[in-house]
């Protein structure tokens, strides 16, 4: 069964283990021009230096995650009154029913920013202590694990709603981000398969036909188990930091774009960038759990933009 929880909130998190952290890739600087090479989700690597690139598109900041522990995100673009911005949250193990020996980190319901032990460098040069982080154990057949932020929320009078940090319940809404061509960010992870050298590591954007928060992919009803395959992008993660692009276009799919699974799911969602709840990245375990041990994941994303 495919599994996915979305939560915010705050508690420890465990040391972060790196090296051989230095990343300076693409120029411009945050709602200024500079050179996305939004055309494709193959990485830009560290090695090249910090070269200012030619101006072709501007950047807006969705999230540094050097201002709080683990939110509200940072963009303001269009956020305003009575929107407000969202959280980040973690995604992992220990479901129900899976085995025991699962573990995530941080623990579900919980989630802060993690410190580089060493700086990197992003987007112009610019200086990164911190970024998001969640590891985990995986036994079960489509287990995932990973991170994620929810782009707008407004106040809510039911006092079930989980609040946020003023104590203020809140309820996330959908966001439209149909302005924006792309987004770019870096990752990293340190549990690359032995045999490729990277994890696959998928960045999606949930919206109201793919979310059952929308009542389309679960019909209003309760049962979920044709939601949450939403429209995303398959990316290789290694142990050295990256820079990816990835374009929110459904005409480059497998090139660059993004799709939807056709193996899974309501296949009749269509891609709304103006009904977007928000983007996560996670890392899934596709083998049974008698076919091998368990799979050990560890997913970083830092310094995320959308680029217009």
């Amino acid at each position: 069964m495919r599994k996915q929880f979305l939560f915010s909130g705050c508690s420890i998190v465990g040391m972060a283990f790196l090296s051989g952290l230095a990343s300076c890739a693409g120029a411009g600087s945050p709602g200024q021009t500079g050179n996305a090479q939004p055309d494709a989700t193959s990485p830009q690597t560290d090695d090249a230096g910090c070269i200012a690139g030619n101006p072709s598109s501007t950047y807006v900041l969705i999230d540094d995650m050097e201002t709080t522990t683990h939110g509200p995100i940072e963009l303001t673009t269009g956020i305003d009154p009575p929107l407000a911005p969202g959280y980040w949250y973690n995604s992992g193990a220990s479901y129900v029913g899976d085995p025991a020996s699962d573990t995530s980190s941080p623990p579900q319901q919980s989630f802060v920013f993690s410190e580089l032990p060493t700086p990197t460098k992003t987007l112009n040069c610019k200086a990164s202590t911190h970024a998001a982080r969640q590891t985990c154990t995986l036994n079960g057949l489509y287990d995932t694990c990973g991170v994620g932020l929810e782009l707008t929320q407004v106040p809510d009078g039911d006092a079930g709603v989980p609040a946020n940090d003023a104590g203020i319940p809140m309820t996330t809404v959908p966001f439209d981000i149909s302005r924006y061509k792309a987004i770019t960010f870096w990752g990293m992870t340190t549990t690359p398969d032995q045999s490729t050298g990277s994890m696959q590591v998928k960045v999606q954007f949930p919206d109201t036909d793919t979310d059952p928060r929308g009542e389309i992919c679960n019909g209003g009803g309760g049962n979920t188990s044709m939601c949450y395959n939403s429209y995303a992008a398959y990316l290789n993660f290694t142990p050295s930091w990256q820079q990816f692009t990835v374009l929110l276009d459904t005409g480059k799919g497998g090139a660059g774009g993004i799709a939807i699974d056709g193996t899974w799911g309501y296949q009749q969602a269509q891609w709304l960038p103006s009904q977007v709840y928000g983007i996560n990245w996670q890392a899934q375990r596709n083998i049974e759990p008698t076919a091998g041990p368990p799979l050990k994941t560890d997913i970083w994303v830092d310094d995320v933009y959308f680029v217009e």
